[in-house]
Protein backbone atom coordinates (compact mmCIF):
# COMPACT_ATOMS: atom_id res chain seq x y z
CA UNK A 1 0.00 0.00 0.00
CA UNK A 2 0.95 3.42 -0.66
CA UNK A 3 2.24 5.14 2.85
CA UNK A 4 0.30 7.97 4.15
CA UNK A 5 1.15 11.75 4.52
CA UNK A 6 1.25 11.21 8.29
CA UNK A 7 3.55 8.39 8.05
CA UNK A 8 5.87 9.91 5.40
CA UNK A 9 6.02 12.96 7.85
CA UNK A 10 6.94 10.79 10.82
CA UNK A 11 9.63 9.06 9.12
CA UNK A 12 10.87 12.06 7.79
CA UNK A 13 11.22 13.63 11.57
CA UNK A 14 12.60 10.39 12.86
CA UNK A 15 15.44 10.14 10.70
CA UNK A 16 16.25 13.68 11.28
CA UNK A 17 15.94 13.48 15.08
CA UNK A 18 18.35 10.59 14.69
CA UNK A 19 21.06 12.33 12.58
CA UNK A 20 20.83 15.14 14.91
CA UNK A 21 21.32 12.73 17.97
CA UNK A 22 23.74 10.55 16.31
CA UNK A 23 25.87 13.60 15.67
CA UNK A 24 25.66 14.69 19.03
CA UNK A 25 26.33 10.98 20.40
CA UNK A 26 29.14 10.54 18.55
CA UNK A 27 30.77 13.67 19.17
CA UNK A 28 30.24 13.26 23.21
CA UNK A 29 31.59 9.83 22.57
CA UNK A 30 34.70 10.66 20.49
CA UNK A 31 35.36 13.60 23.48
CA UNK A 32 35.15 11.40 26.24
CA UNK A 33 37.27 9.07 24.32
CA UNK A 34 40.13 11.56 23.78
CA UNK A 35 40.03 12.80 27.17
CA UNK A 36 40.69 9.87 29.00
CA UNK A 37 43.48 8.34 26.56
CA UNK A 38 45.26 11.61 27.01
CA UNK A 39 45.49 11.12 30.37
CA UNK A 40 46.13 7.39 29.97
CA UNK A 41 48.86 8.17 27.61
CA UNK A 42 50.59 10.43 30.38
CA UNK A 43 50.33 7.72 32.99
CA UNK A 44 51.92 5.25 30.38
CA UNK A 45 54.87 7.57 29.85
CA UNK A 46 55.22 8.50 33.60
CA UNK A 47 55.61 4.80 34.62
CA UNK A 48 57.73 3.66 31.60
CA UNK A 49 59.98 6.19 32.69
CA UNK A 50 60.50 4.93 36.34
CA UNK A 51 60.99 1.90 34.74
CA UNK A 52 63.63 3.19 32.34
CA UNK A 53 65.31 4.10 35.66
CA UNK A 54 64.91 0.69 37.66
CA UNK A 55 67.14 -0.34 34.77
CA UNK A 56 69.72 0.65 36.48
CA UNK A 57 69.14 -1.56 39.86
CA UNK A 58 71.75 -4.29 38.87
CA UNK A 59 74.37 -1.67 37.43
CA UNK A 60 74.02 -0.06 41.27
CA UNK A 61 74.60 -3.55 42.42
CA UNK A 62 77.48 -4.46 40.20
CA UNK A 63 79.23 -1.00 41.18
CA UNK A 64 78.57 -1.69 44.64
CA UNK A 65 80.11 -5.76 44.35
CA UNK A 66 83.23 -3.92 42.47
CA UNK A 67 83.48 -1.15 45.18
CA UNK A 68 83.57 -3.35 47.86
CA UNK A 69 86.24 -6.21 46.07
CA UNK A 70 88.42 -3.58 45.84
CA UNK A 71 88.39 -1.85 49.13
CA UNK A 72 91.90 -1.27 48.74
CA UNK A 73 91.94 1.16 46.06
CA UNK A 74 89.98 3.72 47.69
CA UNK A 75 91.51 6.54 49.26
CA UNK A 76 89.77 9.40 51.20
CA UNK A 77 88.08 12.54 49.70
CA UNK A 78 87.64 10.74 45.99
CA UNK A 79 84.70 12.14 44.04
CA UNK A 80 85.05 9.26 41.71
CA UNK A 81 86.76 5.80 41.57
CA UNK A 82 87.55 3.54 38.05
CA UNK A 83 87.68 -0.01 38.75
CA UNK A 84 87.90 -2.92 36.36
CA UNK A 85 84.61 -4.87 35.69
CA UNK A 86 84.95 -8.34 36.59
CA UNK A 87 83.61 -10.14 33.36
CA UNK A 88 84.92 -7.52 30.89
CA UNK A 89 87.47 -6.19 32.56
CA UNK A 90 87.08 -2.71 31.17
CA UNK A 91 87.47 0.51 33.43
CA UNK A 92 83.69 1.31 35.21
CA UNK A 93 84.12 4.65 36.65
CA UNK A 94 81.95 4.73 40.15
CA UNK A 95 80.86 8.26 42.09
CA UNK A 96 81.35 8.41 45.22
CA UNK A 97 80.76 10.61 47.65
CA UNK A 98 83.74 12.53 49.53
CA UNK A 99 81.97 12.58 52.81
CA UNK A 100 81.73 8.47 52.50
CA UNK A 101 83.99 5.83 53.07
CA UNK A 102 84.40 2.89 50.61
CA UNK A 103 82.21 0.43 52.68
CA UNK A 104 79.46 3.42 53.34
CA UNK A 105 79.54 4.48 49.59
CA UNK A 106 78.69 0.37 48.99
CA UNK A 107 76.24 0.31 51.20
CA UNK A 108 74.60 3.52 49.92
CA UNK A 109 74.96 1.54 46.39
CA UNK A 110 73.36 -1.48 47.63
CA UNK A 111 70.55 0.41 49.45
CA UNK A 112 69.87 2.13 45.50
CA UNK A 113 69.54 -1.09 44.47
CA UNK A 114 67.01 -2.24 46.62
CA UNK A 115 64.91 1.08 46.36
CA UNK A 116 65.18 0.72 42.24
CA UNK A 117 64.48 -2.98 42.27
CA UNK A 118 60.88 -2.25 44.73
CA UNK A 119 60.37 0.39 42.31
CA UNK A 120 60.01 -1.77 39.41
CA UNK A 121 58.09 -4.22 40.99
CA UNK A 122 55.61 -1.84 42.07
CA UNK A 123 55.68 0.08 38.84
CA UNK A 124 55.13 -2.61 36.28
CA UNK A 125 51.75 -3.48 37.71
CA UNK A 126 50.29 0.32 37.35
CA UNK A 127 52.17 -0.22 33.58
CA UNK A 128 50.55 -3.00 32.53
CA UNK A 129 47.27 -2.08 34.29
CA UNK A 130 47.03 1.35 32.20
CA UNK A 131 48.12 -0.06 28.91
CA UNK A 132 45.36 -2.47 29.20
CA UNK A 133 42.53 0.50 29.52
CA UNK A 134 44.48 2.06 26.73
CA UNK A 135 44.14 -1.27 24.61
CA UNK A 136 40.52 -1.42 25.23
CA UNK A 137 40.09 2.42 24.66
CA UNK A 138 41.33 2.14 21.35
CA UNK A 139 39.72 -0.92 20.15
CA UNK A 140 36.75 1.21 21.40
CA UNK A 141 37.77 4.49 19.38
CA UNK A 142 38.55 2.22 16.28
CA UNK A 143 34.90 1.08 16.42
CA UNK A 144 33.55 4.89 17.03
CA UNK A 145 35.67 6.08 13.50
CA UNK A 146 33.67 2.83 11.35
CA UNK A 147 30.57 5.70 12.20
CA UNK A 148 31.44 8.58 9.59
CA UNK A 149 27.94 9.18 8.73
CA UNK A 150 24.44 8.32 10.04
CA UNK A 151 22.30 5.78 7.24
CA UNK A 152 19.97 3.99 9.04
CA UNK A 153 18.53 3.97 12.83
CA UNK A 154 21.06 0.77 13.45
CA UNK A 155 23.80 3.26 12.70
CA UNK A 156 22.63 5.10 15.82
CA UNK A 157 21.38 1.91 17.48
CA UNK A 158 24.70 0.72 17.34
CA UNK A 159 26.28 3.43 18.58
CA UNK A 160 24.36 3.78 21.62
CA UNK A 161 25.31 0.29 23.03
CA UNK A 162 28.63 2.02 22.44
CA UNK A 163 27.73 4.07 25.29
CA UNK A 164 26.32 1.41 27.60
CA UNK A 165 29.25 0.07 27.49
CA UNK A 166 31.22 3.10 28.28
CA UNK A 167 29.00 3.72 31.26
CA UNK A 168 28.94 0.19 32.75
CA UNK A 169 33.14 0.45 32.14
CA UNK A 170 32.66 3.54 34.41
CA UNK A 171 34.02 5.74 31.81
CA UNK A 172 30.98 7.94 31.27
CA UNK A 173 28.60 9.00 33.65
CA UNK A 174 25.08 7.45 33.57
CA UNK A 175 23.22 10.94 33.81
CA UNK A 176 24.80 11.97 30.70
CA UNK A 177 22.65 9.74 28.92
CA UNK A 178 19.58 11.46 27.62
CA UNK A 179 17.92 8.43 25.37
CA UNK A 180 14.22 7.97 26.79
CA UNK A 181 12.37 4.99 26.77
CA UNK A 182 15.95 3.22 26.51
CA UNK A 183 15.01 -1.32 26.83
CA UNK A 184 17.46 -3.03 28.44
CA UNK A 185 19.26 -5.43 25.91
CA UNK A 186 20.80 -8.69 27.00
CA UNK A 187 23.96 -10.10 26.25
CA UNK A 188 21.72 -12.70 23.90
CA UNK A 189 19.47 -10.04 22.36
CA UNK A 190 21.44 -7.52 20.50
CA UNK A 191 19.95 -4.60 19.70
CA UNK A 192 21.55 -3.66 16.59
CA UNK A 193 23.39 -5.43 14.06
CA UNK A 194 26.79 -6.96 12.83
CA UNK A 195 27.49 -5.85 8.83
CA UNK A 196 26.75 -9.00 6.45
CA UNK A 197 28.57 -9.23 3.28
CA UNK A 198 28.88 -11.78 0.77
CA UNK A 199 32.51 -13.37 -0.51
CA UNK A 200 33.41 -14.07 -4.00
CA UNK A 201 32.36 -17.92 -3.08
CA UNK A 202 28.91 -16.88 -1.52
CA UNK A 203 30.02 -17.30 1.67
CA UNK A 204 28.58 -15.12 4.62
CA UNK A 205 30.70 -12.43 6.01
CA UNK A 206 30.46 -10.83 9.75
CA UNK A 207 31.57 -7.57 10.79
CA UNK A 208 31.42 -6.27 14.80
CA UNK A 209 30.93 -2.49 14.78
CA UNK A 210 31.37 -2.38 18.34
CA UNK A 211 32.48 -4.28 21.22
CA UNK A 212 29.60 -6.22 22.17
CA UNK A 213 29.29 -7.37 18.58
CA UNK A 214 32.71 -8.37 18.61
CA UNK A 215 31.94 -10.39 21.57
CA UNK A 216 28.38 -11.84 20.41
CA UNK A 217 30.18 -13.11 17.17
CA UNK A 218 33.60 -14.20 18.53
CA UNK A 219 31.61 -15.97 21.29
CA UNK A 220 28.68 -16.83 21.08
CA UNK A 221 27.34 -17.16 17.40
CA UNK A 222 30.82 -18.43 15.44
CA UNK A 223 30.80 -22.56 15.45
CA UNK A 224 33.83 -25.14 14.83
CA UNK A 225 33.48 -24.82 10.93
CA UNK A 226 33.96 -20.87 10.87
CA UNK A 227 37.01 -18.39 10.16
CA UNK A 228 37.83 -15.59 12.70
CA UNK A 229 40.16 -12.80 11.57
CA UNK A 230 41.27 -9.45 13.38
CA UNK A 231 44.16 -7.48 12.33
CA UNK A 232 47.31 -7.98 14.24
CA UNK A 233 47.74 -6.20 17.23
CA UNK A 234 45.82 -3.49 15.94
CA UNK A 235 42.65 -2.13 17.32
CA UNK A 236 39.49 -3.09 15.01
CA UNK A 237 36.28 -5.26 14.50
CA UNK A 238 36.17 -8.94 15.14
CA UNK A 239 35.08 -10.26 11.58
CA UNK A 240 33.25 -13.79 10.95
CA UNK A 241 33.96 -16.04 7.67
CA UNK A 242 30.44 -18.20 8.16
CA UNK A 243 31.70 -21.79 6.94
CA UNK A 244 29.20 -24.74 6.73
CA UNK A 245 30.81 -28.21 7.76
CA UNK A 246 33.03 -29.23 4.88
CA UNK A 247 33.14 -25.96 3.23
CA UNK A 248 36.68 -24.40 2.20
CA UNK A 249 37.09 -20.95 1.36
CA UNK A 250 39.63 -20.41 -1.39
CA UNK A 251 42.26 -17.69 -1.66
CA UNK A 252 40.12 -15.19 -2.89
CA UNK A 253 37.62 -15.18 -0.18
CA UNK A 254 40.13 -15.57 2.31
CA UNK A 255 41.57 -12.25 0.87
CA UNK A 256 38.44 -10.69 0.46
CA UNK A 257 37.92 -11.20 4.24
CA UNK A 258 41.71 -10.24 5.36
CA UNK A 259 40.93 -7.27 2.90
CA UNK A 260 37.77 -6.19 5.33
CA UNK A 261 39.47 -6.89 8.33
CA UNK A 262 42.42 -4.14 7.39
CA UNK A 263 39.45 -1.74 6.58
CA UNK A 264 37.37 -1.80 9.74
CA UNK A 265 40.42 -1.56 11.86
CA UNK A 266 42.57 1.63 12.85
CA UNK A 267 44.84 0.85 10.21
CA UNK A 268 42.07 1.57 7.50
CA UNK A 269 44.71 4.15 5.83
CA UNK A 270 47.68 1.88 5.33
CA UNK A 271 48.49 0.27 2.25
CA UNK A 272 48.69 -3.01 3.50
CA UNK A 273 48.06 -4.72 7.07
CA UNK A 274 48.63 -7.71 8.92
CA UNK A 275 45.47 -9.63 9.20
CA UNK A 276 45.35 -12.75 11.40
CA UNK A 277 42.70 -16.01 11.45
CA UNK A 278 42.03 -19.03 13.14
CA UNK A 279 39.23 -21.12 14.33
CA UNK A 280 37.32 -19.52 16.82
CA UNK A 281 37.73 -22.28 19.31
CA UNK A 282 41.11 -20.97 19.42
CA UNK A 283 40.04 -17.63 20.20
CA UNK A 284 39.97 -17.10 24.21
CA UNK A 285 38.92 -14.07 26.47
CA UNK A 286 41.01 -13.15 29.54
CA UNK A 287 39.69 -13.36 32.61
CA UNK A 288 38.43 -10.60 33.27
CA UNK A 289 38.84 -8.95 30.41
CA UNK A 290 36.80 -6.02 29.15
CA UNK A 291 34.61 -6.68 26.42
CA UNK A 292 35.35 -7.01 22.90
CA UNK A 293 39.58 -8.01 24.13
CA UNK A 294 40.96 -11.35 22.93
CA UNK A 295 43.81 -13.74 22.63
CA UNK A 296 44.63 -16.38 19.91
CA UNK A 297 46.69 -19.17 18.81
CA UNK A 298 47.47 -21.28 15.96
CA UNK A 299 46.65 -18.14 13.96
CA UNK A 300 47.65 -18.20 10.48
CA UNK A 301 48.43 -14.40 8.45
CA UNK A 302 47.37 -12.88 5.43
CA UNK A 303 48.21 -9.43 3.99
CA UNK A 304 45.34 -7.26 3.81
CA UNK A 305 44.69 -4.06 1.67
CA UNK A 306 41.96 -1.77 2.87
CA UNK A 307 42.15 0.04 -0.41
CA UNK A 308 40.95 -2.69 -2.02
CA UNK A 309 37.80 -2.81 0.16
CA UNK A 310 37.47 0.79 -0.02
CA UNK A 311 37.04 0.21 -3.86
CA UNK A 312 34.19 -2.66 -3.44
CA UNK A 313 32.17 -0.69 -1.07
CA UNK A 314 31.97 2.49 -2.78
CA UNK A 315 30.11 -0.05 -5.72
CA UNK A 316 26.28 0.48 -4.99
CA UNK A 317 25.54 -2.56 -5.01
CA UNK A 318 27.79 -3.58 -2.24
CA UNK A 319 26.91 -1.40 0.72
CA UNK A 320 26.70 -3.64 4.29
CA UNK A 321 23.88 -4.92 5.02
CA UNK A 322 22.76 -5.07 8.84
Amino acid sequence: RTDTVEEVVDRYYTDHLNRQEFSQLRHQIRQKLDNVLSKLRVKAETFSSRLDQSDRADQSKQQADLLMANLHEWKPGMKAIELLDFETEKPVTIPLNPEKNAVQNAQALYKRHQKLRRTRAATEPLLNAVQDEIDYLEQVEAAIEQFNDYQTSDDLEALEEIKDELIQQGYMEGSDYRKEDRKEVSKDDLASHPYRFKTPGGFDLLVGRNNRQNDHLTFREANDYDLWFHTQEIPGSHVLLRLEPGAVADDADLQFVADMAAYYSRSRQSEQVPVVYTEPRHVYKPKGAKPGIAIYKQERIIWGQPQRASRYLAQPASSPTP
